[in-house]
């Protein structure tokens, strides 16, 4: 055999190895990109449900921990339990609190000059659930909080799902019908008319005006 025919047998030879290699190191449909294996991309919606889920059961536990942490100033505390506010249920707080709900909403009623304006959506999403005397304390905060500040209540109302709008405007009502209506209608006619309010905003106050006069 001619030594051209040899080298041209050696070199096909070497070739044929190399591919056997390449294939068995990666087989044919075999995806070797692993950031998209079903591990990964299906792990990260696992995981922010799992964390969702475990907020949500622990609101109740992080508001009764900063309600009773006594190195937290009365201003921090307030700050830190409104933060939590949104979404709590009052009757799961009361069982693993041994009944301190109406003791953190009297509170929050003692301190509500702490409770900011950008706290008043939480402080609204925070009403279910609440009968009795927790009903009517939680009433005084939310009656409080609109004469303080209108215009961020009234904002905060109108962009409230519309069950719980008109559950807090019925509170804000009863709450505000403790002073004399009609110089309660008259201070919040006064106030609309120097506002340039949303059509959803205007139906916040048309609603709360109709409500004074029937608070009950």
């Amino acid at each position: 055999m001619s030594k051209g025919r040899v080298f041209v047998s050696i070199a096909c030879t070497a070739l044929l190895l190399a591919v056997a290699v390449g294939c068995t190191s990666n087989p044919v449909g075999q995806n070797t990109d692993t950031s998209s294996s079903s591990g990964t991309s299906a792990g990260k919606p696992m995981e922010n449900a799992f964390h969702t889920q475990h907020t949500q059961q622990r609101k109740e536990e992080l508001v009764l921990s900063f309600y009773n942490d006594s190195s937290l100033s009365d201003e921090a505390k307030v700050h830190h339990i409104t933060d939590h506010l949104a979404g709590i249920q009052w009757d799961t707080f009361n069982k693993i609190s041994r009944k301190q709900s109406l003791e953190v909403i009297e509170y929050l009623y003692k301190q509500r000059a702490f409770i900011s304006s950008e706290s008043f959506p939480n402080v609204i999403r925070a009403s279910d659930g609440l009968d009795g005397a927790l009903s009517e304390s939680y009433a005084a905060i939310m009656g409080e909080l609109f004469t303080r500040d209108k215009t961020a209540m009234t904002r905060a109302l109108a962009k409230t799902d519309k069950s719980t709008r008109v559950q807090c405007i019925a509170r804000i009502g009863y709450a505000l019908s403790y002073r004399e209506p009609k110089e309660v209608k008259k201070e919040i006619q006064q106030w609309r008319a120097g506002q340039q309010l949303t059509a959803a905003e205007k139906e916040v106050i048309r609603a709360l005006l109709v409500k004074l006069d029937d608070p009950y």
